[in-house]
């Protein structure tokens, strides 16, 4: 039975970044268990997928789509989930759709310390008048019962205005870290950054209210979608992965994310300006997952040879690898380790293609980084956890 959650106004009350939100802009809905305007058939695009693990094995995997293209104020969140360890899928649990005229983009799961899910999404609202962004920042959706199939939802919520949290949190000594991309002249912390576009929000009430901890910047020539990732050092520091147009850049921390120092680039992951995925496994290892840094005749490099590579002196060299999907068009990984040590990493393949428009998954070990192969009898890649069908329209 289909159930919408989620019909409040937002208001100033729980705008949890330290100003106050555009009056009457609406939240989203939380369509519980979506209809037929959902289905596999209907959409003719999807990507950017992000995934996570409840404690008890379940998996949740989160995607958006909607509308002709990404960007279309038409887009939407969905969420499937599976509770045999990826061996099956259900369709879309949940859809997280905007009132006419707001697009939501960008979700990203989270499983917090005690073992709640959130589902950070960007929402950004036009001015019916003026057609130009009313109001736009982060939101989230919360479950304490992530073990479940269908579990009950809280209604949405403001984590920061003006800003896309699109990376993990990490947490350290109670405080939540997450980076916050700083886009536009909506949020309240603009002034507090002053430019540092590329940042970090911190909270120390486990989500309830988030505040601008400090970031860096990305030279304008480079600065693209400032997509960034954290992993904390042995030595106390943060280290930070940001997408550029040349690849990959990195920052660090020595103050608990207060300064960062200024960005600069990762001569081993000189590639596609898309998204990578950083954490530190079990182990104390970093795992990175991006690209093979395959060029074009042209020059241009390819989104494709998505690769996790691993280090064991906190970032600073890369010496294990090995291919998670060689193929085109693949992209935009998420991952999340399981207490058993294998690893989950989500990634989307032919966002508009015909017969692809996937959401795929691969499980596999940090020893088989190391090896340079996924093992033949434990890994397990290329999982299907959706597929779009419906007829993009035909390119003019």
């Amino acid at each position: 039975m289909r159930r919408i959650v989620g019909c409040l106004v937002v208001c100033a009350a729980i705008v949890t970044c330290g100003g106050t939100i555009a009056s009457a802009v609406e939240p989203a809905q939380i369509i519980v268990n979506p209809g037929a305007e959902f289905a596999d058939d209907v959409r003719t695009w999807q990507g950017i997928p992000g995934v996570e693990r409840a404690l008890s094995g379940r998996l949740w995997v989160v995607w958006y789509t909607g509308g002709a293209f990404e960007g279309d104020v038409t887009n939407y969140a969905l969420l499937a989930t599976s509770g045999d360890d990826g061996k099956s899928w259900s369709p879309p649990r949940v859809a997280i759709q905007g009132k006419p005229g707001t697009r939501i983009g960008d979700p990203l799961p989270w499983l917090d310390p005690s073992g709640r899910l959130w589902l950070f999404y960007r929402q950004l609202t036009l001015d019916s008048t003026t057609n130009k962004a009313k109001w736009s920042g982060t939101c989230a959706i919360r479950t304490d019962e992530p073990d479940a199939a269908e579990p009950k939802w809280s209604e949405p919520f403001v984590v920061g205005e003006g800003g896309i949290l699109f990376g993990k949190p990490i947490v350290r000594d109670g405080a939540w870290i997450a980076p916050f991309f700083l886009q536009g002249k909506g949020s309240p912390w603009g002034k507090q950054a002053q430019g540092r576009e590329t940042s970090v929000i911190t909270s120390m009430d486990e989500g309830r209210t988030w505040s601008w901890l400090g970031g860096t910047t990305v030279k304008p020539e480079l600065l693209n979608f400032s997509e960034a990732t954290l992993a904390a050092r042995r030595d106390g520091s943060l280290w930070m992965v940001i997408r550029t147009k040349e690849g990959l850049h990195e920052s660090e921390s020595t103050d608990g994310g207060k300064t960062w120092s200024a960005t600069k680039p990762m001569p081993q992951f000189v590639g596609p300006a898309t998204r990578a995925h950083v954490r530190r496994l079990a182990s104390g290892a970093f795992l990175l997952i991006y690209h093979g840094g395959e060029r074009t005749s042209k020059g241009v490099f390819l989104r494709n040879r998505l690769t996790a590579w691993l280090s064991v002196n906190d970032g600073r060299t890369w010496p294990h690898r090995v291919m998670l999907d060689d193929r085109n068009r693949v992209s935009y990984p998420d991952a999340t380790q399981a207490p058993d040590g294998r690893i989950y990493a989500a990634y989307d393949f032919g966002r508009y293609t015909p017969e692809q428009k996937q959401i795929l998954l691969c499980i596999f070990r940090e020893a088989d980084v190391r090896n340079g192969k996924l093992d033949e009898t434990a890994a397990r890649a290329q999982i299907l956890v959706n597929q779009a069908t419906g007829a993009s329209a035909p390119t003019k």
